[in-house]
C-alpha cells in the first residue's frame, strides 16, 4: 500500500512519478485526480466507486455509533472510519491511474 511508481515514455521521454503525495492528493481529489491526468473514463469509474465507499462509511459510521456507547470508542471511530475511506480512496484513485498510464503505453519503471 502507498507504493511508488515511475511511468516513462519512450516515445516523448516523458516521465511521471506516482509518490506519497499523490496518495494524498488522489484521498482527497478522487475522481478529480484521475480526471486531471487525463483519464476520464477512469474518472467516472471512481465516481462511482467513490459514491459507494462515502456511503459505506456513512453506514459503518451510524452503525458503530448506533452500537457503541461509550463516548470514547464513538469518538474514535468518528475519526478513523472517514480516515480509513479516504485512504481505500487513495489506494483505488492511483491504482487506476496506473493501470491507465499502462494501458496508454507508458512503461513503468523502477
Amino acid at each position: 500500500m502507498f507504493d511508488y511508481y515511475r511511468f516513462d515514455n519512450l516515445d516523448t521521454e516523458e516521465s511521471l512519478i506516482i509518490d506519497r503525495w499523490s496518495y494524498v492528493w488522489a484521498a482527497l481529489g478522487g475522481p478529480v485526480y484521475v480526471a486531471a491526468k487525463g483519464f476520464f473514463v477512469a474518472a467516472a469509474l471512481m465516481s462511482a466507486i467513490s459514491l459507494c465507499l462515502g456511503g459505506a462509511a456513512f453506514a459503518v459510521l451510524v452503525a458503530v455509533i448506533g452500537l457503541v456507547d461509550s463516548l470514547i470508542l464513538s469518538l474514535l471511530a468518528a475519526a478513523a472510519i472517514p480516515l480509513t475511506a479516504l485512504a481505500v480512496q487513495g489506494e483505488i484513485a492511483v491504482q487506476l491511474v496506473r493501470r491507465a498510464l499502462v494501458r496508454r503505453g507508458w512503461r513503468e519503471g523502477y
